[in-house]
């Protein structure tokens, strides 16, 4: 018991005398904060891994059926010099380019607002991908981004054929009018 007395009353006093030296004293050193950026200035990547300095954005015109073309309007950015751009799929099997459509372009002033249009044919059902990517020379180097547009392909819809006629009814709704099928 006098053994933990020994030790817990001078870990109190010397604990009480940092505490009071500490709130007396006005010239303290202060903890050194981290720079942070003034007010004008902007950090515009994380301190990580660098980022190609372009931008891919799409928009996947209607709906994706099997056998049909889907179109998709796909703008590329860079503030950087020419932009090399390569669209792929990698199973041939699920979707195809369209005839006719380039697959490797360049974009000599990636600065505007140009807008590439993709045709591609879906040979099935399910979520398929293109590929684009697109690659500028930066001043930290070759720069590449890649990104997969997602496509969902569903089925066509089955052609119901009419066997009669719109007409307006009594009441002002629109009915199919069926010719009578006479009975022998």
């Amino acid at each position: 018991m006098k053994y933990r007395q020994s030790i817990v009353i001078p870990a109190l006093a010397s604990m009480i005398l940092g505490l009071t030296a500490c709130q007396n004293d006005d010239t303290s050193t202060q903890v050194a904060k981290p720079a942070m950026p003034s007010t004008g200035e902007v950090i515009t990547s994380s301190p990580g891994k660098p980022t190609a300095p372009i931008s891919i954005s799409y928009e996947i015109l209607g709906n994706a059926i099997v056998g049909q073309p889907v179109l998709i309007n796909v703008v590329i950015r860079s503030a950087e010099g020419p932009v090399n751009v390569e669209y792929s799929i990698v199973d041939g099997s699920a979707m195809v380019f369209q005839s006719g459509q380039v697959e490797r372009l360049e974009i000599a002033d990636p600065s505007l607002s140009n807008v590439q249009q993709l045709s591609v044919i879906p040979q099935r059902e399910g979520r398929m991908y293109v590929n684009v990517s697109a690659q500028v020379q930066a001043p930290i180097g070759l720069a590449i981004r890649s990104i997969a547009i997602p496509i969902k392909v569903g089925r066509a819809l089955k052609e119901t054929s009419s066997n009669g006629e719109l007409v307006e009814g009594p009441d002002g709704e629109i009915v199919i009018s069926l010719p009578a099928q006479p009975s022998d």
